[in-house]
């Protein structure tokens, strides 16, 4: 059986996941590729004769999606697809339109797929009775997210590291101003946060200075990679992925498999600590009380492998081959 994933390789979370959920299928012996959806990649003739087409951004149009077997990865939380398209629609006509999107794609997938048990309920009740929508584990590769010794500790007592893709389902506009307030009080502490997009910098640059908190944190707009992140969550004391509605996602479960303990809004399963997402006065309150030692780890479980994903999409395969 072949199976082409389509995603666009531009290095992000989402491509991340297309890419080891290939390989963990080449692994189970399946004709397993994981290919450029831009036409100027010239990745797309390698696919066309796959046996199943897995839509993790954009099927190419030469596909026709009447005919072919299509399973839908929905990486984006609803809510980001709703607010991406609203915020869009101020461009005027032609406007990308993520909802419309995720309309086309719930009603004519042979299969949705979700990591989230929440999206999962959400995406099921918008598809009708017909749809079949499936939850399955979002894995990552544990070979390689394992705890390792330091290659150096980051600065503070304690050290925070928060490295989120910045969008606003995600960014660090709830951290800084809630880091502000706690490190005033526990003034050893240091937060540590890359991946601030360069175009961005002249809002959150600001806000850090004013707020207070840039003076006990290093901002940098770089992007680690693999093996350099891995170091550095053996290199901090909390990782802080404040993921809005509490959801989990890859790089807190790479962070999670790697030993480092995960602070997240309330609801991320996979997180040791946990923050009400709202009000910063509370966070910086609540992250205040973990930075101490005061509050207990949560227990959590295992973080998924990504041959557990690789399985159960393995199953989908089978079913609607």
């Amino acid at each position: 059986m072949k199976i082409a994933h389509w995603v666009m390789k531009n290095g992000s979370g989402m491509y991340r996941v297309a890419l080891d959920l290939s390989i963990a299928e080449k692994s189970r012996g399946l004709d397993s590729l994981c290919l450029d959806c831009d036409p100027e990649k010239g990745e797309i003739a390698g696919g066309l004769d796959a046996d199943i087409h897995v839509l993790h951004t954009h099927i190419p149009d030469s596909i026709d999606t009447r005919k072919a077997k299509v399973v839908w990865v929905c990486h984006g939380t609803p809510e980001n697809m709703f607010h991406s398209s609203v915020d869009e629609s101020h461009k005027g006509h032609g406007a990308g339109d993520a909802w419309m999107v995720c309309h086309h794609y719930l009603h004519r997938s042979d299969v949705v797929v979700t990591f989230w048990p929440r999206h999962y309920e959400i995406w099921k009740s918008l598809a009708g009775k017909h749809a079949d929508v499936e939850s399955i584990p979002m894995g990552v590769d544990r070979t390689f997210w394992v705890k390792q010794p330091s290659t150096g500790k980051f600065a503070g007592e304690p050290s925070v590291l928060s490295a989120e893709n910045c969008h606003w389902i995600k960014w660090p506009y709830d951290l800084f101003i809630a880091w502000a307030w706690a490190s005033a009080e526990l003034r050893k502490a240091r937060l540590h946060v890359f991946y601030l997009p360069l175009e961005q910098c002249k809002w959150f640059y600001p806000l850090a200075f004013d707020s207070g908190a840039a003076y006990r944190s290093f901002i940098v707009s770089g992007v680690m990679q693999p093996e350099g992140l891995r170091n550095a969550f053996a290199s901090v004391d909390f990782y802080a992925g404040l993921v809005r509605y509490g959801d989990h996602n890859r790089i807190s479960l790479e962070a999670h498999a790697a030993g480092c303990p995960v602070i997240s809004y309330r609801g991320n399963e996979y997180a040791d600590y946990w923050v009400d997402e709202g009000d910063q006065r509370v966070i910086a309150q609540q992250l205040l009380a973990i930075l101490r030692g005061e509050i207990p780890k949560r227990k959590t479980p295992e973080t998924p492998d990504i041959s557990e994903t690789a399985a159960a999409m393995a199953q989908i395969y089978e079913r609607i081959a």
